[in-house]
């Protein structure tokens, strides 16, 4: 059995100090991994934070990991993501982090950079000049990849109004694009 296993097995059992120790040995990776996607270091450390509180939280479910190193990847970009959807929604996000988020959803083959930013340029001007309602449920769809229906049912509309919202939110984007 090699040590990472060890390591997890002690966790799941409330082993405080195998805790520390895999606290220790994974804290720096995981807050440059959650830095390079939040882009703000207060942040960055807190949510790294959080990270390990969800490790110990969840310490009794660790024998059904394969790769603890995996685990905590996952995690972090999770919270990453559920703290960026929340910035996004409050418009307190930072520009390079928006920039990097929209340029995964151009759709369009981009003939060399200055392309990719002119067309991040129009698509980051048109999600933030959405009405909240309609940003929200574009970012839900676009970026968290949640579905008509689930999106719908978490905000209490129905889908067809969902369905509405996303082409009013595409055909904005596609009249700043023109």
């Amino acid at each position: 059995m090699d040590k990472e296993e060890q390591l997890k097995q002690r966790i799941a059992r409330s082993d405080k100090t195998a805790f520390a120790i895999a606290f220790r040995a994974y804290y720096s990776k995981v807050y440059k991994f959650i830095l390079s996607i939040v882009k703000e270091e207060c942040s960055a450390e807190d949510l790294a934070q959080e990270v390990f509180i969800k490790l110990w939280s969840k310490r009794k479910t660790l024998s059904t990991i394969q790769s603890l190193d995996n685990y905590l990847f996952v995690i972090s970009r999770n919270i990453s993501f559920d703290y960026l959807r929340k910035a996004f929604r409050k418009k307190r996000v930072p520009m390079e982090v928006l920039d990097s988020v929209l340029l995964s959803y151009i759709s369009i083959e981009q003939q060399n950079v200055q392309d990719a930013k002119s067309e991040l340029d129009y698509v980051r001007r048109a999600v933030f000049n959405m009405p909240n309602k309609r940003r929200e449920i574009y970012l839900m769809s676009r970026f968290d990849g949640y579905s008509n229906q689930d999106i719908a049912d978490i905000m209490g509309i129905s889908k067809k109004t969902v369905e509405n919202q996303l082409y009013l939110a595409s055909d904005e984007i596609k009249k700043i694009r023109s």
